[in-house]
């Protein structure tokens, strides 16, 4: 079975490779609009998600931003077929000397990464430093496995959420690489406040900022309208650091995720509201999300 899925992947993949790139993101955008439509439960949960987020809007100011989101997140997943030539002509890394400054130093960094934009596009930065990053193994292993190479070619260590992690990660810290982790989805962490409602964050990223005492800096990617796009890093985080490690994670989750709220709120299309953020789904009716 997981053959006959890559095939029929990779059949996909040489097809629409054959139309010009702006033909490429205009299909996937339908296929974004699609998705919208017939996967009922992502869909409520974007509108429950975008409702408690911006609750001053109207209900069609909310579904304009979800079906845009769902746009963009579906580009951002066909670009990825051709990422390599993606990357050499449409990204651009916006106050990236913030990153080469540190780097210039020899020191390595860490980098909270956020699910907007192309998400991946930040990956342009492994043409100077690698980047270390950390995922869920696909189910299929051939899909997984041209994941994987693919990203090696862009001096990218792809690691496998696993036992064996957080060694790897240490051996990758150690040799002073980008730590560069996606840090804005619900996972395992400490409880923080999220568009004013509580919810629970990863604290990966900032852990190890403090245990290691590496900087951080929030990367985070816009794409615009004519498919280009742009990564943008923050200034270094100014984290709090006392006597009790288990406090001073809290305290920088919290204040990293405010920062991220911020920027979502500057760029409300761009980010993946579909993700159950807030456990909402179980608790909403489909009218509720409508008033």
């Amino acid at each position: 079975m997981y053959k006959l899925q890559y095939f029929i992947f990779k059949i996909f993949s040489s097809i629409l490779l054959l139309f010009p790139e702006k033909t490429r993101f205009k299909f996937a955008e339908k296929l974004g609009i699609l998705g919208y439509y017939l996967i009922k439960k992502r869909r409520i949960i974007a509108l429950a998600n975008l409702k408690l987020a911006f609750p001053d809007k109207t209900y069609e100011e909310r579904k304009k931003i979800a079906k845009e989101s769902y746009k963009i997140m579906a580009k951002a997943f066909i670009s990825t077929l051709w990422f390599e030539d993606y990357l050499k002509t449409n990204v651009e890394l916006e106050d990236f000397d913030r990153v080469t400054s540190i780097k210039e130093k020899g020191d390595g960094i860490a980098v909270a990464l956020i699910h907007m934009g192309n998400m991946e596009a930040s990956l342009k930065a492994g043409e100077k430093y690698k980047i270390v990053t950390v995922a869920k193994a696909q189910r299929n292993p051939y899909i997984d496995n041209f994941i994987t190479e693919a990203r090696k070619k862009m001096n990218v260590v792809l690691l496998k959420k696993s036992k064996q992690t957080s060694r790897d990660l240490l051996e990758q810290i150690e040799e002073k690489n980008v730590i560069a982790l996606f840090t804005d989805h619900r996972d395992k962490g400490t409880t923080v406040e999220f568009f004013g409602e509580e919810t629970v964050s990863p604290t990966g990223v900032v852990s190890i900022a403090l245990k290691h005492n590496l900087p951080l800096v929030i990367g985070y990617n816009v794409m615009h309208e004519d498919n280009t796009c742009t990564t943008y890093f923050t200034k270094e985080l100014d984290l709090v650091r006392t006597a009790s490690f288990k406090d001073d994670v809290k305290v920088n989750t919290q204040m990293m995720m405010s920062v991220i709220e911020s920027i979502i709120k500057n760029y409300p299309n761009q980010w993946m509201w579909f993700h159950d953020r807030w456990k909402l789904y179980k608790k909403i009716k489909n009218d509720d999300i409508k008033s």
